[in-house]
């Protein structure tokens, strides 16, 4: 049997399903040791379960939610010169690094300053990171991208790998990609407490685990930090509520949940090393094996056990209730809702400004006394113009304010890859000269 078979093909485990579709899940899920009513049955009495470990688990959203891609293949000239002269302006002056700007197809990405690593350049915009060789190293691939999770929340890898490669087409001579990495993983509302067992109960290759909490708060383990493949199991909801990714909190509603009971999320990187040894190299190799690589994930190098005092052997440890539902993920399914609509964008929302502009005018108007709307932002304005004027530095910096905050936009734009700026001037001569002068030198 090959290695990619043994990847492939789910280890027996017990006869738990916990069906992720959320067609049958309804708007609540399953209480772990009963027959739900709908139909969803939870932890049966097994030799592995105590009958008495009961707890409410709703499977939400499975699916790849990190992808790294190196690409074969090699820049044109035209496009490696342009790339060096988009880098130069990037590395100037704020007015004119906003131009540091590449169109691709409906994609506006900023040009870096500078890139990492062995490669030259480095594109950004919400949709992907894109690192570019200039040479023709055969041991460089051309270009190496991380696809953005929130695009991944849109569409399948599948779908996204065309659309990129097709992208990447305008930028040199591109083959088939290798998987660099890609992250399973499964988001799913418990109401049972993730830090309620030790350190031990963790039964793993790996030699690290690790705990982590904020305040009081307990958010998480991390399983093999650093190592080849890592698992991550972590409050998913208040993550979320820190970083100000809504659309999953959308997402989630959408296959059920309740808006109250907590979201975690369980989720395994696999790096290039584990993926070549488990014969898995292109992206559909991993896609049509994702169920074994969690199974594998889930069955041989990690598991959560309930310890047992009389019993030092810790491969005999029953399985806790928890981790059978985990790992019985439905892969053949879509995984959940979708994102209806995405932009490739890495600006904030207009309704996120206008929640803070409103509390900008509120407190403008606690501190002058102000009670109108209308009044309040007059005053505002007010205020923020004498800010730009004084980051003009008082008019000493050679352009009026209007420029200046012409220039800031300009400046966000680029970051926020709404459209392309106008392009610099062309570039003058290193002296000019008067006609004069150029008549009498010929």
């Amino acid at each position: 049997m090959s290695k990619r078979n043994s990847a492939g093909k789910a280890t027996k485990r017990p006869q738990t399903q916990h069906p992720a579709a959320s067609d049958s899940m309804g708007a609540r899920g399953a209480r772990t040791g009963e027959s739900d009513a709908e139909g969803i049955a939870g932890a049966a009495p097994s030799n592995t379960a105590p009958d008495n470990s009961k707890f409410i688990y709703q499977p939400l959203r499975w699916g790849v939610d990190s992808l790294y891609l190196s690409y074969p293949g090699v820049l044109s000239p035209d496009r490696v010169s342009q790339l060096r002269h988009l880098k130069s302006i990037a590395q100037g002056p704020d007015h004119e690094a906003a131009k540091a700007q590449l169109q691709l197809g409906s994609h506006v990405f900023e040009v870096k300053d500078k890139s990492s690593g062995l490669f030259a350049f480095t594109l950004v915009d919400g949709s992907y990171m894109i690192r570019l060789g200039a040479g023709k190293s055969k041991q460089l691939p051309m270009a190496y991208v991380q696809v953005s999770s929130q695009l991944l929340s849109h569409k399948g890898p599948m779908e996204i790998e065309s659309e990129l490669r097709d992208l990447l087409r305008q930028l040199g001579e591109v083959h088939a990609p290798k998987v660099s990495r890609v992250d399973l993983y499964l988001d799913f509302a418990c109401d049972l407490s993730m830090e309620g067992w030790s350190r031990e109960a963790w039964v793993t290759r790996a030699c690290a685990v690790n705990q982590y909490a904020e305040d009081k708060t307990f958010t998480g383990w991390t399983i093999g930090a650093g190592g080849a493949l890592m698992a991550r199991l972590y409050h998913k909801l208040l993550e979320c509520k820190k970083s100000g990714k809504e659309y999953l909190l959308d997402l989630w509603a959408r296959a059920g949940w309740d808006q109250e009971m907590p979201v975690w999320r369980l989720e395994f990187q696999f790096k290039r090393e584990v993926l070549v040894q488990l014969d898995l190299d292109t992206l559909g190799s991993v896609m049509e094996n994702r169920a074994g690589l969690w199974s594998y994930a889930t069955t041989d190098w990690l598991r959560l056990c309930l310890p047992t005092e009389a019993d030092n052997t810790r491969s005999r440890w029953p399985i806790h209730p928890l981790w059978m539902a985990v790992s019985s993920v439905d892969w053949g399914t879509q995984g959940g809702p979708l994102l209806r609509s995405y932009q490739a964008l890495r600006a904030p929302s207009l309704a996120w400004l206008g929640a803070r502009t409103l509390s900008a005018y509120a407190s403008i108007g606690a501190i002058t006394g102000i009670t109108d709307f209308d009044a309040a932002a007059l005053e505002a304005k007010k205020h923020a113009y004498d800010v730009l004027g004084k980051q003009n530095g008082g008019g000493l910096s050679g352009v009026g304010d209007e420029q200046f905050f012409r220039e800031k936009v300009e400046a966000l734009t680029r970051l926020y890859n709404t459209r392309m700026n106008p392009a610099l001037p062309p570039a003058p001569e290193p002296y000019q000269r008067n006609e004069y002068e150029r008549q009498s030198r010929g």
